[in-house]
């Protein structure tokens, strides 16, 4: 085994159930967001802040979501940077790292995830950590304002961690307030954005503990223990693609540039992101932003207004007119179609004159002709 100052561990063994329907029939990290699945985002990510060694934590369909990720990121794709792939059965966050000791041997590790979508200076933040020479840092962001999930952290001003709540209760909220020193910061407007630094140390923390999970557990614990805990905290791009809406968001996002330098696959055109062939018919409006698959057949009449995302293989047929929404691979539209902030998974038939609005098409649905939905889900195999 190759020593190194870094290695990468991506979690990727959610089973998405907040996502459902859209992860019937594939794991979460595989769920595209603007055409690309966001593994190969995270796995991008790391690459590009310069690490040469990366693992990936599987564990719900880890076997198909391992011969997906080999088939894409090849030798020769992957050029001098080793990516392995490991099938687990962990029982947390914690878990997994635990469970990877024996394919570690670097001075840092850095945690991240396959599920959300992130422009995190990943380089500057581990700088950061060399930096500071703590245990563990923790990559957090400012919101604009307080929120139960989120949590609360108090900070010094050399961004040191005296006190971590992952989700606090109200009282903690006030005890934690009245704990404070001139020199400490109480923060309940950031975030843990769920990518961590830590020192090869915590392989041996884990080992000799039962901790399981990185934000409930592990980092209380090292603040018990009084290991030295940072927070990098900056201002950038960020979602958790855990549900439906924020899923839909984080396509709109990326269309906008916010997650800058992190754009939709493909090639851009003036704000029009194209990875193949697309065949069009006759007034065909294409506005900006939107992002186009391969094999994209377009009839007569055809408006793909701004903030539409469109898959592979897709056919849309005459009058049809698409809004804020996503489509995903082998999907066929019938004419006089509206598609609003809606998202339609793979492999369905969608009839003549259907309206859908803010609704969520699970995978091999049909919808009939005039049918309107609105506010709906249809899980996988439904027909209306």
């Amino acid at each position: 085994m190759t020593h190194r100052e870094w290695s990468a561990v991506v979690l990727a063994g959610g089973k998405g159930t907040r996502l459902m329907p859209l992860t019937s029939d594939i794991p979460k990290p595989i769920v595209k967001v603007t055409n690309e699945p966001m593994v190969d985002y995270a796995i991008a990510h790391l690459i590009y802040a310069g690490i040469k060694h990366i693992v990936v934590a599987l564990a719900h369909m880890g076997e198909e979501l391992k011969a997906y990720i080999e088939n894409v990121w090849t030798p020769e794709r992957l050029g001098d940077v080793i990516l392995e792939c490991e099938v687990q059965k962990s029982k947390g966050t914690a878990d997994a790292l635990r469970l990877l000791t024996g394919d570690l041997d670097s001075d840092n590790i850095v945690v991240s995830m396959a599920d959300i979508v992130t422009n995190l200076p990943m380089r500057e933040f581990m700088d950061f950590h060399i930096q500071k020479g703590g245990m563990s840092t923790i990559s957090m962001k400012s919101v604009e304002s307080h929120t139960s999930q989120y949590g609360v952290v108090l900070l010094d001003e050399n961004r040191k961690i005296y006190l971590f709540l992952e989700k606090p209760a109200p009282m903690e909220l006030y005890v934690s307030s009245m704990a404070q020193r001139n020199e400490l910061y109480l923060h309940t407007n950031v975030i843990n954005t769920g990518i961590y630094c830590f020192k090869k140390e915590i392989l041996k923390i884990l080992d000799d503990t039962d901790l399981m999970d990185f934000g409930g557990e592990v980092f209380p614990y090292l603040l018990e223990n009084e290991y030295d805990l940072y927070g990098f905290v900056k201002d950038y791009y960020w979602l958790d693609c855990g549900n439906p809406k924020t899923y839909l968001w984080a396509n709109w996002d990326m269309l906008r540039k916010y997650a800058w330098p992190i754009t939709p696959k493909g090639k851009e055109y003036d704000g029009i992101w194209v990875t193949g062939i697309i065949n069009s018919g006759h007034d065909v409006i294409i506005k900006k932003p939107t992002c186009f698959g391969d094999y994209v057949q377009l009839d007569d009449n055809i408006t793909i207004h701004e903030l539409s995302s469109i898959g592979t293989h897709v056919k849309i047929k005459k009058n049809t007119q698409i809004r804020k929404s996503v489509i995903w691979d082998n999907v066929n539209i019938g004419s006089d179609c509206e598609i609003i902030e809606s998202i339609i998974s793979n492999d369905c038939e969608i009839g003549n004159n259907v309206r859908l609005e803010r609704s969520v098409i699970g995978p091999h649905c049909k919808i009939n002709s005039n049918t309107k939905l609105e506010d709906e889900t249809l899980s996988k195999d439904q027909e209306v």
